[in-house]
């Protein structure tokens, strides 16, 4: 039986790869074991281990560098660089994540992306010049500001003097000035693989939707979204492109809204680009059931996230989809509407969130070990 592995990470507990080395456990301690040829298919929609997963579909290399974390300490971060060696794979949540801050740090107004720029700049010099950026599970809400300041932009408050770091400084914008920043990356295009569709500003815009989840309290919130107001203005007006409204822009806190202003940065929906580039609906071909899954299938799921985007290219294909996950909020309609054709939680019972993030790989693995035997009697 042909069975692709397309599981997306469960954050926090598996990444993708980790999640395929369970499913695979499983399925090969199971009574189907005789009958299997499995299909690895890692799934990324930009978020965390998007490097991990293009690194393994396509060859490159791995390279280690000193950057700055979201509030300014040294740490150490990965990229890749692909066989061509042009082409760099960068992954925002490895310098600027959310997961690198104990919560007592996590202060959209102060964390920054810079670290993030040090990657770029680190690739630039070891000579790439196509950058593929992830920007996923960010801990950051300044409009991308960050990272182009580490790049060689100037944000200026009206002394013109360098605005310090975090979302909460652009209130204080009174003019960018990229002429350096342009002029150190002369010959570099940058795609930013998202993985939400939000704008900039507004209801669904990067402040009121994503920065509570990184620290924000309400107060904060409405300081947030001011300055990426503020700023979407001064950049329309310095730069003159208006990203208010671009869609993707407020992903990450606005971090592709302010590459595409000031870099011509193109922003894309990761999941389907991740699909593309790893030529994973050729390898559909053939196969009789897909396994997916991640932490939580919901209405994020629904969106447009790589588990909904391979159930959907299974689906066309006539494939039956089997979803594993450790909360399942949508409902039976939904998941028909996906392209899932069932789905369960992972759970034996209920149970803490540390207890199930702890126990993911043992209950991922059980969960295909029983798969494969139910599949086994249907033979």
């Amino acid at each position: 039986m042909r069975i692709a592995l397309a599981p997306n990470a469960f954050r926090g507990s598996l990444t993708a790869l980790q999640a395929i080395e369970c499913l695979a456990t499983g399925l090969r301690a199971s009574a189907l074991r005789p009958h299997l040829d499995l299909v690895r298919m890692p799934l990324a929609d930009g978020g965390d281990g998007t490097l991990d997963v293009l690194l393994h579909g396509l060859s490159g290399t791995r390279h280690s560098v000193t950057v700055s974390n979201a509030r300014g300490a040294p740490i150490t971060a990965e990229f890749g660089i692909l066989s061509d060696g042009k082409t760099a794979i960068i992954e925002l949540a490895r310098a600027s994540g959310i997961e690198l801050l104990p919560r007592a740090e996590r202060n959209p107004l102060l964390t920054t992306t810079y670290g993030t720029g040090e990657l770029i700049r680190e690739a630039y010099r070891r000579g790439c010049r196509h950058f593929l950026i992830g920007i996923g599970g960010s801990a950051t809400n300044d409009g991308g500001a960050g990272c182009l300041q580490a790049l060689g932009a100037r944000f200026l408050d009206a002394n013109g003097r360098e605005l310090p770091q975090g979302g909460g400084a652009l209130r204080q914008l009174a003019h960018v000035d990229v002429s350096a920043l342009r002029a150190n990356l002369p010959d570099a295009k940058f795609t930013i693989l998202c993985d939400v569709t939000s704008p900039l500003i507004g209801a669904q815009g990067a402040s009121r939707t994503f920065a509570p989840q990184k620290g924000a309290d309400p107060e904060m919130v409405e300081q947030l979204e001011a300055a990426l107001t503020h700023y979407a203005e001064v950049l329309a007006r310095d730069l003159g492109v208006d990203v208010a409204a671009l869609q993707g822009g407020g992903a990450a806190g606005g971090f592709g809204a302010g590459m595409a202003a000031a870099l011509g940065a193109e922003l894309v929906l990761g999941a389907p680009t991740v699909m593309s580039l790893l030529n994973y609906e050729a390898k559909l071909e053939g196969v009789q059931l897909l396994i997916t899954g991640e932490g939580k299938i919901d209405s994020q799921t629904e969106s447009g996230k790589a588990v909904q985007r391979i159930a959907a290219a299974a689906a066309a294909r006539h494939i039956p989809v089997i979803a594993f996950a450790g909360t399942i909020e949508a409902t039976p309609s939904v998941l028909a509407e996906m392209g899932i054709t069932a789905a369960w939680s992972i759970l034996p019972a209920v149970t803490t969130l540390s207890e199930a993030l702890a126990n993911a790989p043992l209950w991922l693995t059980r969960a295909a070990h029983m798969l494969g035997n139910t599949l086994a009697i249907m033979r």
